[in-house]
């Protein structure tokens, strides 16, 4: 008998497709949407002028032709940009209108929390968004603003209280490192506390199969693409 296929996960785009395309861009997202990921994954800071604006690093330096702390320049500033293929740092409000399905919001400064809970109270965000960070306290913010809205904890040390960690945020998803210690008995310890996993980085054909034999509800790659395919292999 041939065995049953294994459940694939849903799949985020990391900065949308970030192998193939500039990272955190409208054309890396809208690849992203084409290779047939469910998902984004990207990030938010706020510019000098208090406009949210997709951009993993502090400063532009590494993904743009400028240099300068991002909170340091206007939106019409980080505009004049040029963050790869002639793409243009985007707003928030342009990423979600360019990827129509599930983001994930990472929220980069803390300072972002206020400005998203303002853009929520003028138009809600959509109920396929979730806002992730590292650290407890802009979750923590975000729930007292914005409780409808999900959020989710990231670690690079899944294993350290992040379970305890993101029931005392009442978060919906964990997005751990897929590291040794994420085994398959700790992401059913997630799953009966009624959490979701998000496992990553899923960067190879190996590492794909693993998020899969864990049992990871979701996984965040750079190669969206690939993701099917990889699938086939195991």
């Amino acid at each position: 008998m041939t065995p049953s296929p294994s459940p694939r996960p849903l799949v985020y785009g990391h900065r949308g497709a970030r192998a193939d395309e500039p990272e955190n861009t409208l054309r890396s997202f809208r690849r992203a949407h084409r290779a047939g990921a469910e998902g984004v994954e990207l990030d938010v800071r706020l510019s000098r002028d208090g406009h949210l604006v997709v951009i993993h690093d502090a400063t532009v330096d590494r993904t743009t032709d400028g240099t300068g702390a991002v909170a340091a320049l206007s939106l019409a500033e980080l505009r004049e940009l040029d963050a790869g293929l002639g793409e243009r740092i985007p707003t928030l409000a342009e990423a979600l209108d360019a990827f129509p399905g599930l983001v994930q919001v990472e929220i980069k400064a803390p300072e972002a929390v206020a400005e998203l809970a303002g853009l929520h109270g003028r138009t809600p965000l959509p109920g396929r968004v979730v806002l992730t960070s590292f650290h407890a306290e802009p979750l923590e913010r975000a729930a007292s603003l914005m409780p409808g809205v999900e959020r989710g904890l990231i670690s690079h040390h899944p294993e350290t209280g992040l379970l305890e960690r993101a029931l005392e945020l009442k978060a919906t998803w964990v997005c751990p490192e897929l590291t040794p210690q994420l085994t398959p008995e700790l992401v059913a310890r997630f799953h009966h506390a009624g959490l979701r996993v998000d496992a990553w980085p899923a960067g190879d054909a190996e590492r794909l199969a693993r998020c899969v034999a864990i049992g990871a509800d979701a996984v965040t790659t750079d190669h969206p693409a690939l993701i099917d395919g990889w699938l086939a292999l195991n």
